[in-house]
């Protein structure tokens, strides 16, 4: 957990406004101080009596949510931990556990059931939570020792050895593993951290102890070797940016749980050490770049709407009344890890924004020279070509990820260059503008959709160029296997109008939305648009799958920027666009930056150019990993500074318990 120093100086932080109104200065002074601590300990408290209203509301009936294995898990977890139908969660799950190794023996009719299927007595993403259970309430546990029972606690540890045996190589141990995947981000952090977590609970006990695993060795040479594994892992993750489904709506509920348990439940005391501050770093950075939780910015393999990871969040910062908790995981609700103060401070008071400020963080996503894309899992490079960006400004957050859409590598088998960029990283790729209104009841949003032609998600659909409040996004024309630097499954690609709030006036080819505090104007660049029949929609007018490449132009801006609707309407209008064949450029304001966007034509990836930002070549490997008024830090460093408000931490990545 943080722990904060008062700075000297004045910084930009808000306090006890009201809803919309700005931030204002504040010193920092003893009464700053007790400020903080009150709003803090506030959060904290009403987190942990949102992730008790959550536990009860499950273990008060005896259904849960998802049927099967995993809901049965869940609801064990949660059971347990309130120390309530015990005899129950003993008996469910043992009962399961029971079954499945029956399932294992040599003799059993039937063969084996892989463990990702249904059959598993977590069915594979609630493994977090199976694993969780043994830690917190097997027989020696430093936390609520002897709930369960002695035969439940045993036949759980069986059910994890044949899954283990199977599942962990140590092969897949070694630092240059530490940006392999097996398989995608999410199913990566759900198998290799409970590989080391089984791994040291079966290397103490004396029946598994001796026993090796498929590839040869003992549960202590698992432990040992994800010992030093899992101590850099977050090293290098917190140096390289994090995430590679960044954002993910459909994913990150499966990946987080797995850092809540290595802070808490690792035996190494290093692990918990660096896991906890990674948690730190990485919610800090969530709460930065969100509007009242909704995360803006670039994403990947995302949309828009109400996020399941959004309730994780709600657990964290004890946001609402509702006891439903978080959906697929009971992590985080049976934990005792609170939000560091920087992040309370910036979800809380420091939105809306005085100034407009810009995020420029880089993330993980390309891939290693030579290295496949595939489900199989993928190895990473460290320094990938990718930036996560918002603009920031007092009543909205507009952002994109930053790529260069021709970056390839040598085919296989002599073949054509085949796209750097990994699928987990491309897929469904997600920008756009959220309006920043407290008064609002729902966040609402201007922002990138994408039309589905084949079974899968959309790959490389689009990509983009932005600088502070403008944007410029382009289609990507579908791959062949002449042409692999193409898109899959895109159709047309436009804008989606996402709340009810906003309202659209549309002149001059333009599309102008506002909501009486933030504006946005759309024009479609290469001929008229369509709306669809919820009229939430616009689509190109004109659209041909194999060849369109049709450019879209969001601009941005706020009554602090531009005084008026109306006034920003007329300065929109009235700056320079030059729009070619192979080339557009724009002016962001009379005398202001100049964006240059050059054509990518995905059969000719050999011929494209970066786009220019004021003569200069957008830098997709800057010199930080992280940048901006709060979170700061140099690629590669073990160090990055926090500040917010009165609150200022250093996280120090290299330093020992």
């Amino acid at each position: 957990m943080i722990r904060y120093l008062i700075l000297l100086s004045v910084l930009v932080f808000s306090t006890g406004r009201a809803a919309g109104e700005q931030a204002a200065p504040l010193k920092a002074t003893a009464a700053a101080t007790r400020d903080v601590d009150a709003l803090v300990s506030k959060t904290h408290r009403a987190s942990e009596k949102a992730r008790e209203r959550a536990l009860s509301k499950m273990v008060s009936g005896n259904s849960y949510w998802p049927d099967g294995a995993w809901g049965e898990t869940l609801w064990s977890l949660a059971a347990l931990h309130l120390n309530e139908k015990t005899a129950l969660a003993n008996q469910r799950l043992l009962d399961r556990a029971n079954e499945y190794i029956a399932r294992q023996k040599p003799e059993a009719e039937e063969a084996p059931v892989p463990e990702a299927s249904k059959g598993a007595p977590w069915a594979y993403f609630a493994i977090q939570d199976y694993v969780r259970i043994l830690y917190l309430f097997g027989d020696g546990s430093p936390h609520f020792p002897g709930r369960l029972e002695a035969k439940t606690e045993a036949a759980m540890k069986e059910a994890l050895w044949f899954w283990v045996k199977r599942d962990s190589k140590l092969a897949n141990t070694t630092i240059k593993d530490l940006l392999h995947l097996l398989g995608t981000e999410n199913h990566d952090l759900t198998r290799r951290p409970n590989h080391y977590l089984v791994a040291s609970l079966l290397k103490d006990d004396r029946k598994f102890r001796d026993r090796p695993f498929d590839d040869g060795h003992t549960a202590a040479e698992h432990a040992a070797a994800y010992t030093e594994f899992f101590r850099a892992w977050p090293r290098m993750r917190a140096r390289t940016g994090l995430w590679l489904e960044l954002g993910s709506d459909t994913y990150q509920k499966y990946s987080w749980p797995a850092l809540f348990n290595l802070h808490e439940l690792a035996p190494d005391p290093l692990v918990r050490k660096r896991f906890g501050m990674l948690l730190d770093l990485a919610l800090i950075e969530e709460a930065q770049i969100s509007v009242r939780g909704r995360r803006g910015g670039g994403r990947s393999r995302a949309g828009f709407g109400e996020h399941s990871f959004d309730s994780y969040k709600n657990l964290l910062y004890g946001i609402g009344d509702s006891p439903r908790g978080a959906s697929h995981s009971k992590v985080i609700e049976t934990s005792k890890y609170q939000v560091p103060a920087a992040a309370v401070l910036l979800r809380e008071r420091a939105f809306p924004a005085p100034e407009p400020f810009a995020i420029r963080n880089r993330v993980l996503g390309e891939l290693e020279l030579g290295e496949p894309d595939s489900d199989a899992g993928n190895r990473f490079a460290p320094d990938s070509a990718l930036v996560n960006y918002a603009w920031r400004a007092p009543h909205y957050l507009l952002g994109s990820t930053l790529q260069n859409p021709a970056l390839g590598m040598p085919g296989p088998e002599g073949g054509p260059p085949v796209l750097k960029y990994a699928g987990i990283s491309i897929q469904n790729r997600w920008c756009g503008l959220l309006f920043d209104n407290p008064q609002e009841d729902k966040v609402s949003a201007v922002c990138s959709t994408i039309e589905k032609t084949q079974s899968g998600r959309p790959q490389h659909p689009f990509w983009s160029v932005q600088h502070e409040n403008v944007m410029i996004l382009q289609r990507i024309t579908p791959r062949s296997l002449k042409h692999p630097m193409g898109s899959y499954s895109t159709g047309r690609v436009g804008i989606r109008f996402y709340g009810g709030k906003p309202q659209k006036t549309e002149e001059d080819g333009w599309i102008f939305a506002d909501n009486g505090k933030a504006f946005i104007g759309i024009k479609f660049l290469d001929g008229g648009y369509t709306w669809n029949k919820e009229d939430n929609s616009a689509m190109p007018a004109e659209f041909n799958h194999a060849s369109d490449t049709s450019r879209i132009l969001l601009h941005a801006g706020d009554v602090s920027s531009h005084g008026s609707f109306e006034q920003f309407r007329q300065m929109v209008r009235a700056n320079r666009l030059s729009v070619s064949s192979d080339k557009v450029a724009y002016e962001s304001e009379p005398g202001g930056d100049h964006l240059v966007m050059f054509l990518y034509d995905s059969r000719a990836p050999e011929n494209f150019k970066l786009p220019h930002i004021n003569n200069q070549p957008v830098d997709l490997r800057p010199s930080n990993t992280y940048q901006s008024p709060y979170l700061n830090g140099a690629f590669g460093s073990d160090k990055f500074t926090v500040i917010v408000g009165p609150v200022k931490h250093t996280f120090d990545f290299a330093s020992s318990p």
